[in-house]
């Protein structure tokens, strides 16, 4: 038996369990249970280059190809949706994959498109886009949304969250994620200087983190935090030329290559440089010198320009260290 069918069965032995789930309730579950498992494909983004993308893109549909996706966990938007499909038609749901229609690239992003059983409205998922949110326990953003407005919800917050207490993804003594970074902007509202901002949101990042999470997925999820704690001035994930800048790293040990997710955060004091410690589920600050020594030594950064780096290593050239 395949990946996907193995996974199929699992969901029907569950739905014998609980026999009383609604179809709605039923695909929430695969929602979230597949958001668990599941991490973003790094070859994709943000590593990979346009000839790499256009064939992970080509290669994410095709049974095939998609157990070959659930067998390694690893999914771009297309393979997450397909498998979606797979799997949600063998439980019975009306469900198609689609490219998003506001999306005219050619590698264009896909997701879901549910008909509901009841003859109530259509409504789109897009799993692919909650992993970061569901590896946390936060309240998903791409669940239940109109087909035609992607900001109309069609299943709102309340009834997903009656689904997700009756799921187990929240109870009453472990609710959303999201209500850590009410009370972390609640603390950060009499901090006025930013440099201290950003430490204390960096020394509380583990709060929103699980060892577990793949290296984009993670980063993804940062951005969420980010965005929900700085200003646009402060931080702008694509634009990454605010005071608060995302810098991919790797270095190859052995043959296997180790991802870092930095950050170059541009404060009154001068540069400063964050690695991310997956062992202390957190940022830590490692000054310019080291960082320097750091990419002497194999660290690459990749595709970015860190202000004051090359001349500390020209610097450290000349005195020979």
């Amino acid at each position: 038996m395949n990946e996907l069918d193995k996974y199929v069965e699992k969901i029907k032995t569950y739905q014998r369990k609980n026999p009383q789930l609604t179809e709605l309730e039923l695909i929430r579950y695969v929602y979230i249970d597949l958001g668990k498992k599941l991490s973003f494909d790094l070859d994709f983004i943000p590593f990979g280059n346009a000839k790499k993308k256009e064939k992970i893109y080509k290669n994410s549909s095709g049974e095939e190809n998609l157990n070959k996706c659930m067998e390694r966990n690893i999914i771009i938007c297309k393979s997450s949706a397909y498998i979606t499909e797979y799997i949600l038609k063998q439980l019975g749901v009306n469900i198609e994959t689609v490219r998003d229609p506001s999306d005219d690239r050619e590698l264009a992003h896909i997701h879901n498109i549910v008909y509901p059983k009841d003859g109530s409205k259509p409504y789109t998922i897009d799993m692919q886009m909650d992993i970061h949110s569901i590896r946390v326990g936060a309240v998903t953003q791409k669940f239940g949304l109109s087909p035609e407005n992607s900001y109309i919800p069609i299943i709102p917050r309340k009834i997903q969250e009656e689904i997700d207490k009756k799921i187990g993804y929240i109870d009453d003594e472990h609710y959303y994620y999201d209500e850590y970074i009410d009370l972390l902007r609640y603390d950060l509202d009499v901090v006025e200087d930013f440099e201290k901002k950003v430490e204390l949101v960096l020394e509380h990042m583990d709060l929103f983190d699980r060892k577990d999470m793949g290296y984009t997925d993670r980063q993804w999820h940062h951005v969420w935090v980010f965005e929900n704690l700085f200003t646009s001035k402060e931080f702008d994930y694509f634009s990454n030329n605010s005071k608060i800048r995302m810098i991919d790293c790797y270095k190859d040990i052995n043959g296997i290559r180790k991802y870092l997710n930095c950050l170059s955060v541009q404060t009154k004091h001068g540069n400063k440089m964050y690695i991310y410690n997956n062992k202390l589920s957190k940022y830590c600050y490692i000054d310019m010198i080291n960082f320097a020594k750091a990419v002497q030594n194999g660290m690459v950064v990749h595709k970015a320009k860190i202000q004051g780096l090359n001349a500390i290593i020209n610097r450290l050239k000349n005195e020979g260290r």
